[in-house]
């Protein structure tokens, strides 16, 4: 006789995910060093500080990246109501990428405006899709195993599915721009923080009440 797989509610899944998230978070500010007196030499302390650009802007764009990641793993499970081993494993794969943000972060730190700044960057940029993608394989098989909520509307459904697409598009052109130019593949990059700040599907979807 087959054992029947019960399914369980995602309260745990959502709480580590949080605990994961809110580490990568935190670690990203240890690479952000402030100048030793001992090392000022003859320059300002302005000066010291100003040359931590690359710190601050690596920092700023990787801590904006999770931020985001949170905040959509966190609408994503308005509408996953139920977990089970797989998913669980998908989504550890999902947390693996957050976790390496700290790792890439200073990669890209330590190597923008040297000769080595593009093979940093594609490490960076490889990272963010693999996140990415594996954040909507978490949604993708939750939808496909009905692990779902069971009344979601096919048409909200097809706009989650679209709206979740974005990120690993714009990443993949990131890291393919990057071939040619590191400071212009911020430019996708900046144009998913843009679309992240918009409104989500989940709130237009509950302010116009579609039928």
């Amino acid at each position: 006789m087959a054992l029947k797989v019960s399914l369980r509610e995602t309260d745990r899944l959502e709480a580590f995910s949080d605990g994961v998230i809110a580490i990568a978070a935190t670690l990203l500010v240890v690479d952000l060093r402030p100048p030793r007196l001992a090392t000022l030499d003859d320059s300002t302390l302005l000066d010291a500080l100003s040359r931590l650009w690359p710190n601050g802007l690596a920092y700023a764009l990787s801590f904006i990246f999770i931020g985001i990641a949170w905040a959509a793993h966190h609408d994503m499970f308005r509408y996953i109501q139920h977990t089970n081993h797989m998913l669980l494993m998908i989504n550890l794969l999902f947390l693996m990428g957050i976790a390496l943000q700290p790792f890439s972060t200073a990669l890209l730190a330590e190597h923008i405006g040297e000769p080595t700044a593009r093979t940093a960057a594609l490490v960076y940029y490889s990272i963010l899709l693999a996140t990415s993608l594996t954040y909507n394989l978490v949604w993708w098989y939750a939808v496909s195993s009905g692990l779902v909520a069971e009344d979601i509307h096919p048409r909200l459904l097809r706009a989650l599915n679209l709206e979740h697409a974005v990120a690993p598009i714009l990443h993949a052109m990131a890291l393919v721009v990057s071939l040619w130019s590191v400071a212009l593949s911020f430019i996708p990059l900046g144009l998913i923080y843009l679309f992240f700040t918009l409104p989500r599907v989940s709130e237009r979807w509950d302010s116009e009440k579609y039928e």
